[in-house]
């Protein structure tokens, strides 16, 4: 008799530790950024509670793009204990639908690793004509210079002043073909790049509009710099 309630005994402690464990709970798996103009930022919120019967671990919190930044919660949440993860979205130089992730990873044993997705539509005042915002000159013999034309459409349906253009460095400069861009108007960049250095390099430029909405519009430029044969 003692010993079979020393089993159950035995059984009621096994049955227990299997049942103890913590349990990550997330309100939204989906983070709507809302629309933007680009180089604009938002911030959102992912609320995350311990729902388990065991301290919540916090292993880690990590976006997936440069462009997001985190707020790190608290490190361990105890039973019934909710925290926030903040979030910040940087928009400069993306376009269109675009997608995130941030990756939790906790000690869970059943969901160790989640990804909550961030999301916003990205609009511009000047668009690339080729829907894209990057520039590729190839390789540039060193000490060589490639020039390149990218052309903007102004789609604010108002004109638009340019007021300078900014850039990375001093090996590159940018040079638009007007100062005054009309409704439905294309305005043409014309950039100048140096190499000055072997090897991948990326650059921007910013062009500095008088456009409340986007008053600074980012353009990048990828090369390689490589010995003149």
């Amino acid at each position: 008799m003692k010993k079979i309630i020393g089993i159950l005994i035995v059984a009621g402690i096994w049955l227990t530790d299997s049942h103890a464990q913590p349990k990550l709970a997330i309100e939204n798996m989906e983070v709507n950024l809302g629309v933007l103009y680009g180089g604009a930022t938002a911030t959102g919120k992912i609320p995350i509670k311990n729902i388990g019967n065991q301290p919540l671990n916090i292993v880690r919190v990590q976006p997936t793009c440069g462009c997001t930044t985190v707020k790190q919660p608290k490190s361990e949440l105890q039973t019934n204990e909710s925290d926030v993860i903040e979030v910040a979205f940087n928009s400069t130089g993306l376009r269109g639908h675009v997608e995130k992730y941030v990756n939790i990873e906790t000690n869970d044993p059943t969901s160790q690793y989640v990804a909550v997705k961030l999301f916003a539509e990205i609009k511009e005042d000047l668009t690339p004509i080729t829907s894209s915002g990057s520039l590729w000159l190839g390789n540039i013999a060193m000490g060589k210079q490639a020039v390149q034309t990218i052309a903007l459409k102004n789609t604010s349906g108002k004109q638009i002043v340019i007021r300078g253009i900014k850039t990375s460095s001093g090996f590159i400069s940018g040079k638009a073909d007007r100062t005054r861009v009309g409704p439905a108007d294309t305005l043409q960049i014309t950039v100048t790049v140096t190499a000055a250095k072997e090897g991948y390099s990326s650059d921007h430029l910013i062009i500095e509009t008088d456009s409340k909405n986007q008053p600074a519009v980012e353009l990048k430029v990828f090369f390689i710099g490589s010995k003149d044969n």
